[in-house]
């Protein structure tokens, strides 16, 4: 009886589909993103939160919050039991000055989605919100964001930075305590300093002021006050308060600089001259004093 011959062909068909079989279930199927490098994509900054993004010439100022949305894009995906894809992603973001100190704390966040057949079809991106406040000492310059990803599938990571502008006044850093910009005013709201300081009898002279270079302590703690004295022509001592006032705070971003300021009611029968007011600023961390001096006159 003759044997049958087997066809081999068939036999080779039926191992290639083993063959497949057994790479279907070492590799399940990626459904998206996997030919394409992660990324942070669609970045915008924005001048209040849900509004429209601002061009990349505008100025914030300190004390202003400034708000940031962005994409991920590239990332992998993963198809599970019920044909849906699934993503997970992890990020941080981080706001710089100009001298690359965080603003404040970093922002963490974790990103797990399982994406619907529309998400697939309108090429959904995930979105992420985020806010900076700019502390009231941040110097001007050019400031960024920057945003760190991972995507945990795939163990691929991604960087972007945004940047952004900030405005204001320039601060002259000192090493030791010092005062800046001290200009005497016509009123206490008054915006323009006075060219020629000359006030009349039963008039009020409104004087601000800058100090910085002082010490910090932990967590940014800063300890400072001042006092004033003010002397008549011949050199007579006409008021004197040695606490004026006093500042004691900590923060996240060190405040390197804060304002100071004074007022002297005169009175109507004030005699005219010149006269001298003396600041007296002291550093109660730094063990630190420093005396400046200005004159004003009475006509």
């Amino acid at each position: 009886m003759d044997k049958k011959r087997r066809n081999p062909l068939s036999f080779a068909a039926a191992t290639t589909a083993g063959l497949l079989a057994v790479l279907a279930l070492c590799f399940p199927p990626v459904a998206r993103g996997a030919n394409r490098a992660l990324a942070v994509v669609q970045t915008a900054l924005h001048q209040y939160d849900g509004g429209p993004p601002v061009p990349a010439s505008f100025e914030f100022f300190p004390g202003d919050i400034v708000f940031v949305t962005f994409r991920i894009s590239g990332f992998h995906t993963v198809t599970n039991e019920d044909d849906q894809d699934r993503l997970q992603l992890l990020y941080t973001v981080e706001a710089l000055d100009p001298e690359g100190v965080p603003l404040k704390e970093t922002d963490k966040g974790a990103i797990a989605e399982t994406l619907t057949r529309q998400d697939k079809k309108q090429k959904w991106l995930p979105l992420v919100r985020y806010e900076t406040p700019i502390p009231p000492a941040a110097p001007p310059g050019a400031y960024r964001i920057v945003v760190n990803v991972q995507d945990k599938l795939n163990n691929t990571t991604a960087k972007g930075e945004i940047p952004f502008k900030v405005d204001g006044p320039a601060i002259e850093p000192s090493d030791t305590l010092a005062l800046r910009n001290f200009h005497f005013y016509r009123t206490e709201t008054a915006m323009q300093p006075l060219a020629r300081p000359v006030y009349r009898p039963g008039n009020s002279v409104w004087a601000r002021f800058d100090i910085t270079g002082y010490k910090f302590g932990e967590n940014n703690r800063f300890k400072i006050d001042y006092g004033i004295r003010v002397f008549r022509a011949n050199g007579k001592l006409l008021f004197e308060q040695p606490i004026a006032a006093q500042e004691e705070r900590e923060s996240f971003y060190p405040e390197r600089h804060i304002g100071g300021g004074l007022s002297l009611n005169l009175t109507k029968d004030l005699t005219p001259g010149e006269y001298t007011v003396i600041v007296i600023v002291h550093d109660r961390i730094g063990d630190q004093t420093y005396k400046e001096e200005h004159t004003f006159e009475v006509r």
